[in-house]
């Protein structure tokens, strides 16, 4: 189903008003640096550039497309080329952008949630979320093996539909027909069974076509060749984020009610529900962060991208 008019002119909206904070703001703040957001994220990039500097103004734009928009509505106006700016978007199953002026910070993942799922972040959430020693307290390898070997079996389970979406983002981006499909924070309920022991497919191609009626059609050739693409790919860093983010959050809930059944002495520090935002809040000094952040961020700060 595609955006409603009122949903279009709220969507375009927003990059005028992140625009016009922007221009609003350069005069009272002429020293500082600009981030453009898409939203969600600035949790993730803040504390990694308040290493450089204290002296910056987030904005958020409400999206990718809308980061861009802004960027191109500031590009062509010499006035602002003294003022200090950074544009921050999820690259998505889009193709890599092409250089742009002021440049642009794009992922090297599918998203930043991409940066919270490995296995190095995840041993650091038990080793300090949970208060499971790596080196004195036996379940901080029993669970880190069990995350391991079911988030294999998810991303086997999960790769027909990622392949089938990144066909949607290509037939949307090169033939300008929409995707026809809204996805949530959530892998769709009922396509896979999960539990810690084992995760397993629940659909077919045929069952994706009818939770999603409107969705655009997929040559089946195309899919093949995204899926043996994607057999082959890192699918920690190109799979869908969102979906990463809720597998981890989803085991953390198995690992705590395991715990439970057990009688193991598991705490989880964080009293509340996670979900993907509250989840970036609280993991961001966990996840991972690519060198070519640092070396961006320090870029514009200095004025020599």
């Amino acid at each position: 189903m595609g955006l409603s008019v009122e949903e279009l002119r709220e969507s375009r909206m927003r990059s005028v008003v992140a625009y016009a904070e922007f221009v609003d703001s350069t005069g009272k703040l002429p020293n500082h640096l600009f981030c453009f957001f898409e939203g969600k994220d600035n949790p993730y990039y803040v504390p990694r550039i308040k290493k450089y500097t204290e002296d910056f103004h987030p904005i958020k734009c409400g999206g990718r497309s809308k980061v861009l928009e802004v960027h191109n509505l500031i590009k062509n106006q010499e006035v602002y080329n003294n003022n200090k700016k950074a544009f921050f978007v999820d690259r998505d199953f889009n193709e890599i952008l092409s250089v742009q002026d002021p440049i642009v910070y794009e992922t090297p993942c599918y998203s930043i949630e991409n940066l919270f799922v490995s296995e190095t972040v995840f041993k650091q959430i038990l080793s300090n979320e949970f208060h499971l020693s790596e080196t004195t307290n036996q379940l901080h390898e029993k669970y880190l093996n069990l995350y391991k070997n079911r988030q294999e079996e998810f991303h086997d389970a999960v790769l027909l539909f990622n392949a089938w979406y990144a066909c949607l983002i290509w037939i949307r981006n090169n033939k300008g027909k929409e995707t026809g499909v809204k996805l949530d924070n959530k892998f769709p309920k009922g396509l896979i069974n999960m539990s810690i022991e084992q995760i397993l497919q629940n659909y077919t191609l045929e069952d994706l076509k009818s939770i999603f009626p409107d969705a655009t059609e997929v040559a089946l050739d195309s899919l093949n060749l995204k899926v043996e693409e994607f057999k082959n790919c890192n699918k920690l860093k190109c799979f869908r984020g969102k979906y990463e983010m809720d597998f981890l959050l989803k085991f953390i809930d198995l690992m705590i009610s395991e715990g439970k059944k057990n009688n193991e002495q598991i705490k989880f520090s964080f009293g509340g529900a996670l979900n993907n935002e509250r989840a970036i809040s609280v993991f961001t000094h966990y996840a991972e962060t690519p060198d070519c952040l640092d070396v961006y961020i320090n870029k514009v700060i200095n004025e020599i991208v």
